[in-house]
């Protein structure tokens, strides 16, 4: 008996958030199913509110199962690089921060992206904008700051290796001049200890940006963008690695063991995929990362190891091997706590 796709129909009031809470089903994990499977663009899911048009989410039959391919269908060569065109696109990126399973702050924003070839380089230029912390653009006053001070990096040209992982900020001299002007009208504005002590931050940051350049990958956005999915893949074979993500803002990346898995068969939309998953392999304990700082000095219990997953979904554009979408999460979980990043990057 031929196996029909689930589907749920959309009511009036009805978000991407609230179905996903109705079905008992992660946000990430409906959004990359629902986007995975649909063939109108028109329909994908790019955030909380859905489009206008859309009637049905598909929802998976069970956590294993996917609909069927059909046995008719070609595959990308296993060669995956980036195309040496320019191409400039828009992203809409929303990143839903958890603890304890309780929502604690929703990211959205949008970001225009050129990428092009200069010097023999992968250069890409990054320009954010419409800027949302949970679902409001009313800031408090030290995300004010922080808002204004991250103005200073945009537009920001970054380099990549071949592989898409990051190499350097190309334009950091008009980065350290946009900040040069931009610093006394804050400080004149933003006083008191919190904000000088933000303001100093800065300053080491932005007047160096090729030396903490990385630091821009503690950017969860930035870090996955910067992915090294791009590479030669054997049919059927992982690519391993390991990697350091940034789950705690405060400590260095945790670590974890990565695979890439491709399945280069081309979609009805012109994208083939490359899944992203790994595990926790951290010898940090659960109350390092959640409490003390990471260079502390203390007594490792094996029972309060920490454990971790991540899963990922890149969609990657066949016509010119650019970034269609990424969707899933990143999550860690010990005795007592329980931290969960979830991401959806879709091109608008």
């Amino acid at each position: 008996m031929k196996q029909v796709q689930r589907k749920y129909q959309v009511k009036a009031g009805d978000t991407t958030s609230a179905v996903a809470g109705k079905l008992g089903l992660p946000v990430a994990e409906l959004v990359y199913y629902h986007n995975l499977h649909s063939k109108v663009v028109d329909e994908y899911i790019y955030g909380d509110v859905l489009p206008d048009k859309l009637k049905y989410i598909l929802i998976p039959m069970n956590y294993e199962q996917e609909i069927p391919v059909s046995s008719k269908f070609e595959y990308s060569n296993g060669k995956v690089m980036k195309g040496i065109g320019k191409t400039i696109k828009k992203y809409g990126i929303t990143e839903r921060y958890f603890r304890h399973k309780e929502i604690a702050s929703v990211l959205d924003f949008e970001m225009d992206i050129t990428e092009e070839v200069q010097n023999d380089l992968y250069v890409a230029t990054f320009n954010r904008h419409s800027l949302r912390i949970n679902n409001s653009n009313n800031f408090r006053l030290a995300e004010q700051l922080y808002s204004k001070i991250d103005h200073c990096f945009y537009p920001l040209k970054l380099s990549c290796n071949t592989d898409g992982s990051f190499k350097a900020v190309t334009n950091s001299e008009e980065i350290k001049q946009r900040w040069k002007q931009l610093r006394p009208e804050l400080e004149n504005y933003y006083q008191g200890e919190t904000s000088t002590e933000i303001l100093s931050r800065a300053e080491e940051i932005l007047h160096n940006t090729e030396v903490h350049g990385n630091k821009l990958l503690n950017s969860f956005f930035f870090k996955l963008w910067h992915s090294p999915v791009y590479r030669s893949y054997t049919h059927g074979k992982s690519v391993e690695y390991e990697d350091r993500y940034p789950v705690f803002p405060q400590h260095a990346g945790v670590k974890f063991k990565m695979n890439l898995n491709p399945d280069l068969r081309i979609n009805e939309n012109n994208n083939f995929i490359i899944r992203l998953t790994g595990s926790c392999t951290d010898n940090r304990s659960e109350n390092e990362l959640w409490n003390a700082p990471s260079d502390v000095l203390v007594t490792r219990n094996p029972d309060h190891k920490v454990k971790g997953d991540i899963n990922m979904i890149f969609k990657i554009s066949e016509t010119d091997k650019r970034i269609f979408s990424v969707t899933g999460f990143i999550e860690l979980y010990g005795k007592d706590h329980h931290k969960r990043i979830e991401i959806g990057i879709y091109e608008l």
